[in-house]
């Protein structure tokens, strides 16, 4: 009889420890549930290669995230497939405001390159924020007689094909600018891809190539030395870095013609929760403010901007539209 009561206790006593461990656990959860949003390390996913001006825009503006919200912001480099990988690997990522995503016009250029795109930019991604732009200069080889945009389409409308430009490839900011530029002039001049920005710079300062649009942050110390000229901004409002070199469109005088700065922004997997995207929104912003920032950014040649994420989800879905235009124009989808 004794022994039935001590085991029945015993019973008794590891159903009280499991249920007390059951209770235990359910509250941790429920306070980590409950602390207010971010309470760890915030990773931003990098679709290119460290020192790019998309890495570098992560890393300056993910310190300032975590002095202002005290969790260690990390940046991850998740280069290839024009950015396809890095985007990808922010898709799968649980919606939850842990994993960010910064891109630029590529994001959205990329997937319609592929007959069947990997990703919806629209669809599959929530906007957080857009924040800078910085304009592609048309930089001129000094072995070409040139000196403005005019001078620039009447030597290249009298010498059809003669002329080179260089780009990043299909599914680029300066595949896409100048291939517009040639539709809206009437110009023939052929595309030479390069896989490197350093490689095309050497050839256009050796004149192998006529023309490279490359971003300021790449080509001032070559446009201060006088080695290059910049012969216009693609951008509708010039550079704060290079006053002089007027925007494309200025010395075109074509109506209609909207070219496209280099910008950067961040967004998250669709499903994040909206009061999360909220508050990412709100550090991203207090970020542009900080001193620190803003002087690293100027130095880059960046143009701080905030518009809605309203705003910045019709400029995703424009750009798109624009992207799939000139993809089936110059038939460059796969």
């Amino acid at each position: 009889m004794y022994s039935w009561i001590i085991s029945r206790t015993n019973r008794q006593t590891k159903l009280g420890k499991v249920l007390c461990l059951a209770l235990s656990l359910a509250s941790v959860a429920i306070a980590a549930h409950a602390s207010p949003y971010p309470n760890q390390t915030i990773k931003i996913i990098v679709p290119y290669s460290p020192g790019t001006g998309s890495d570098v825009m992560a890393r300056t503006i993910g310190q300032s995230i975590s002095r202002k919200s005290h969790v260690s912001v990390i940046v991850e480099n998740r280069d290839g497939g024009g950015g396809v990988i890095g985007s990808l690997a922010a898709l799968q990522a649980a919606p939850d405001g842990y994993t960010v995503l910064i891109v630029a016009n590529p994001f959205v250029i990329a997937p319609v390159q592929k007959s069947t795109p990997p990703y919806d930019p629209i669809k599959d991604f929530v906007p957080i924020a857009k924040v800078v732009t910085i304009p592609l200069v048309l930089a001129l080889s000094p072995t070409l007689p040139i000196n403005n945009i005019k001078e620039l389409v009447a030597y290249a409308k009298a010498n059809p094909g003669k002329l080179t430009y260089a780009s990043s490839g299909p599914g680029t900011i300066s595949q896409q600018e100048m291939e517009i530029f040639k539709q809206v002039t009437g110009v023939d001049i052929v595309e030479v891809p390069y896989k490197s920005t350093s490689q095309a710079m050497t050839d256009l300062l050796g004149g192998h190539i006529a023309l490279f649009p490359v971003v300021v942050p790449l080509v001032q110390q070559y446009l201060r030395a006088g080695k290059i000229r910049g012969l216009a901004v693609f951008d509708t409002h010039r550079s704060a870095l290079f006053p002089d070199i007027p925007p494309i469109a200025e010395g075109l005088g074509i109506p209609g013609y909207l070219p496209s700065p280099v910008w950067y922004g961040f967004v998250a997997p669709a499903a994040t929760p909206r009061d999360v995207v909220a508050t990412l929104s709100d550090l991203i912003n207090d970020a542009m403010q900080n001193p620190e920032v803003k002087e690293r950014l100027v130095a880059m040649g960046a143009q701080a901007i905030n518009p809605t994420n309203a705003q910045f989800s019709a400029d995703l879905k424009m750009e798109a539209e624009k992207a799939k235009q000139l993809t089936k124009k110059i038939g460059t989808a796969k």
